[in-house]
C-alpha cells in the first residue's frame, strides 16, 4: 500500500520569487522600467505583504514575447 501523502507533499516546488531589484538586474533594465513594465501588466508579479515579487518564469516568458514581437 502506498504511503498517504500530506497536503505539503501534494504541492508543486516552488519557485523562487526575485524582488523588484533582483528582477531588474536579470532583465538589465532600470527598477523604474520594471516598474513601468508591471503598471499595465506587461509583466505579471504577485505581491506578498504589499511587496512585488516575480517569478524568473515569467521573466522568461517576457523575454520570449519580447524576441517574437510581442
Amino acid at each position: 500500500m502506498a504511503d498517504p501523502k500530506t497536503p505539503h507533499q501534494l504541492l508543486p516546488k516552488p519557485t523562487r520569487l526575485l524582488t523588484p531589484s533582483e528582477a531588474a538586474g536579470y532583465l538589465s533594465i532600470s527598477p523604474r522600467t520594471l516598474t513601468r513594465l508591471t503598471a499595465p501588466g506587461t509583466l505579471p508579479h504577485v505581491r506578498i505583504g504589499g511587496q512585488r515579487r516575480f517569478e524568473s518564469e515569467a521573466l522568461l516568458a517576457y523575454v520570449a514575447r519580447q524576441r517574437d514581437g510581442g
